[in-house]
């Protein structure tokens, strides 16, 4: 039997999208906003409220996760599956670590955050399996090679530009005579005076 909740009674919720997430409920005007891997202390009450509103369960099962199991099952009435649970470490473990299987799994019961995570970790971190690449593109529409080299292009333009920005320096050294600048001719400059008429 699950367990009995007040409204007041704070549930740890945490965001497992690669952006920020947020909602407003207007009847009471309480507007929350989260960062990636950010967690808050949520009401329960405006947690229900809240999966009441259009897109609230899809955000609640896909973009924040209910840390409390209980409290999944007396907001949502569903069983999450584990993949939902899953913090950034657990995800790149599965995609860097893992066995196909594992991730073939991690794919089919992941929520959208947790997807969405796996392609910018996938990317940035150069995934090296070239099967779990084509998997994890064919899952989310990422053609995960194009964005490893675009990625590659834009830090090498980054490196160009730091390095365009730095002060010129002499690659070989100049040893200036004190002769060699005597010798050398002076420039005379003369200027002719014209008068208006």
């Amino acid at each position: 039997m699950s367990k009995k909740f007040n409204d007041t009674d704070l549930i740890n919720v945490k965001s497992i999208s690669n952006g920020s997430v947020g909602y407003t409920l207007p009847d009471t005007g309480i507007k929350r906003t989260w960062n990636t891997g950010e967690t808050k202390k949520i009401p329960f009450g405006e947690l229900r409220s809240f999966s009441y509103m259009p897109g609230g369960i899809f955000a609640l099962t896909n973009l924040l996760c209910i840390e409390d199991k209980d409290a999944i099952d007396a907001i949502l009435n569903v069983n999450m599956e584990p993949e939902y649970f899953y913090t950034e470490e657990d995800i790149r473990k599965v995609l860097f670590e893992g066995s196909i299987d594992e991730f073939a799994d991690f794919l089919d019961f992941a929520p959208e955050g947790a997807l969405s995570i796996a392609k910018d970790l996938a990317v940035k971190g150069k995934l090296p399996d070239v099967r779990k690449r084509e998997m994890l593109g064919k899952k989310t529409g990422l053609n995960i090679n194009n964005a490893i080299m675009v990625n590659d292009i834009m830090d090498a333009e980054d490196e160009e530009t730091t390095e365009a920005d730095a002060p010129k320096k002499r690659r070989v050294e100049i040893e200036q005579k004190e002769e060699a600048k005597e010798e050398a001719p002076k420039r005379r400059t003369s200027y002719k005076v014209v008068e208006k008429k």
